[in-house]
């Protein structure tokens, strides 16, 4: 069982301005560069391209900031 990140996606997403949304990104994968929320397991990737990273509890941490829900 995973820690919810498919489930709290659209509540991540819309906390951050996203409105598209990558999930089970893995290494190596094409990624979109531009207002894309890229959701993966992966443990520590190296990202291909500049962006905000953070672990799941930090974006619901967020989401829960802003009150925001999916």
């Amino acid at each position: 069982m995973g820690c919810g990140k498919t489930t709290n996606a659209q509540a991540i997403a819309k906390a951050l301005g996203l409105s598209n949304i990558l999930d089970n990104w893995t290494p190596g994968k094409a990624t979109p560069l531009l207002n894309t929320l890229v959701l993966t397991s992966a443990y520590e990737p190296s990202w291909p391209f500049k962006g905000r990273v953070m672990t799941f509890d930090q974006a619901m941490q967020l989401t829960g900031q802003l009150g925001v829900q999916a």
